[in-house]
């Protein structure tokens, strides 16, 4: 019987080393955006990654 890897395997594959760097990575453009739409999606991408990988109290912390 052959099994298909989910998308949440593949998740838990990805180093937590990777995660933080493409997390900082985010909030860094974040940062350095400077009109509304470079800020709102920096802000976005940020907030997601955060959430893909279970890093809301990194984004939390950062916010404020």
């Amino acid at each position: 019987m052959k099994q298909m890897i989910m998308t949440d395997d593949i998740n838990k594959l990805i180093h937590p080393d990777l995660q933080m760097r493409r997390i900082k990575s985010a909030e860094d453009r974040c940062k350095k955006a400077t009109n509304d739409w470079g800020k709102n999606f920096w802000y976005n991408t940020f907030r997601a990654l955060c959430e893909k990988y279970d890093k809301m109290d990194y984004f939390r912390k950062a916010i404020h």
